[in-house]
């Protein structure tokens, strides 16, 4: 395959969620994530430079038609990051999962309301991947998970675990009575409290919490205590809440 300048520009253009949507494109950067992903989505490009391209005859002739060897500059305009990586890899974007008609009732389900750091994204889904949750359901005002900074931050977990966008709410409401975890500053102290085995999980916006419809719903308000009662910082970064949130609920 021949890089041209036009598929250069459409591919350094996949940084805008617009253009990824109008394509059905994304990007993942990096020899680790594109070994992680390779396969698990419609390959569109293998970019790389020549001297990955002789270290990894392999995975070049596994891309047949579709692998490519480009020049610096060429992967130096298509990568968002501030210093390029050796090859990046350009994929189709799956079909949109369609509404899930309820959460499972006997097992924990994971739930991010309007998280909007596309790095915090992905961190979760890593995060989500290491305690064995293969789904992760958002919000509509959640980011977008093929976002370059979202993947990168993955770490390749983004082809391991599902973002289902659909209506918490309306989705909660379809589930029956299971219980609702949300991380709340009333919430009960996490480190002392019987957790639920089964239910959702609910982790919020960076600087909001939970939205105020999802908050209503809320069945087990927890609070990740700090540990200095009076000097503290003012919050724990979501992700960092998530980490916890999981370890916690996975091996109590």
């Amino acid at each position: 395959m021949i890089l041209s300048k036009a598929k250069t520009s459409l591919y350094a253009s996949l940084s805008q969620r617009k253009m990824r949507r109008r394509h059905s494109l994304f990007v993942v950067e990096g020899s680790k994530s594109v070994a992680d992903t390779f396969g698990s989505f419609p390959l569109e490009a293998l970019v790389a430079s020549e001297s990955w391209a002789s270290s990894h005859s392999g995975l070049m002739r596994e891309a047949g038609g579709c692998a490519a060897i480009a020049p610096r500059q060429a992967i130096d305009r298509i990568s968002s990051l501030s210093t390029s990586p050796e090859v990046l890899a350009v994929y189709r974007l799956p079909e949109p999962e369609s509404e899930p008609e309820s959460l499972p009732g006997d097992s924990l389900s994971l739930m991010v309301d309007g998280v909007q750091d596309p790095g915090n994204l992905g961190t979760l889904v890593r995060t989500a991947h290491w305690f064995g949750f293969t789904t992760v359901y958002a919000s509509h005002e959640t980011a977008d998970i093929f976002n370059p900074k979202a993947i990168q931050a993955s770490m390749g977990s983004v082809a391991a675990v599902k973002v289902v966008y659909c209506s918490l709410p309306e989705l909660i409401a379809r589930s029956g009575d299971i219980p609702v975890i949300g991380t709340l500053l009333d919430g009960d102290d996490i480190f002392h409290t019987a957790l639920p085995t089964r239910g959702a999980i609910v982790l919020g916006n960076e600087g909001n919490g939970l939205s105020d419809e999802v908050r209503s719903l809320v069945t087990c308000p927890l609070l990740i205590p700090p540990y200095n009662k009076v000097y503290h910082g003012e919050s724990l970064n979501v992700a960092t809440a998530g980490a916890i949130v999981m370890a916690l609920f996975r091996h109590h």
